[in-house]
């Protein structure tokens, strides 16, 4: 703990133009315990240090919010635009299968034969016509 105050008095006697005086006392000297006796200035100096520290530990937490900040909205857009890529890439490839599904049902009608029903009627006439040769072969 007095290392700390120490330290401490040793940075900010720099930051001011005026020194602070400390003084060591013994247990048996007029104070009844064993510690550091100051003057105003080297108090005054303590006593600022703790607010430039939450101070500066505030901008240094404010920073790096910010930081983390910037890069989440960097992270966010870059998610954005890559989602609209693949977005206009599938509504892309959706409407080419709607236009290969239209050409491929225009030339199935194309290929069909016109007259489909007399197809129709001659294959059921040749079956029936086998189906009855076949029959006079067995039965016979």
């Amino acid at each position: 703990m007095l290392n700390k105050i120490l330290a401490l008095l040793l940075i900010s006697s720099t930051a001011h133009a005026t020194e602070g005086q400390f003084t060591l006392l013994a247990e048996e000297q007029p104070a009844p315990f064993a510690g550091v006796l100051f003057d105003p200035i080297a108090t005054a100096n303590i006593m600022t240090e703790k607010d430039s520290w939450k101070l500066q530990c505030d901008l240094e937490v404010e920073y790096n919010l910010d930081v983390a900040n910037t890069e989440f909205e960097l992270e966010r857009k870059n998610f954005e635009i890559r989602y609209e890529a693949l977005d206009q890439e599938y509504k892309l490839i959706v409407e080419q299968k709607d236009i290969e599904i239209t050409k491929l049902q225009e030339t199935i009608k194309k290929q069909s034969p016109p007259n489909k029903w007399a197809w129709f009627g001659v294959g059921g006439a040749t079956g029936v016509v086998a189906t009855v040769i076949i029959a006079k072969q067995f039965i016979n």
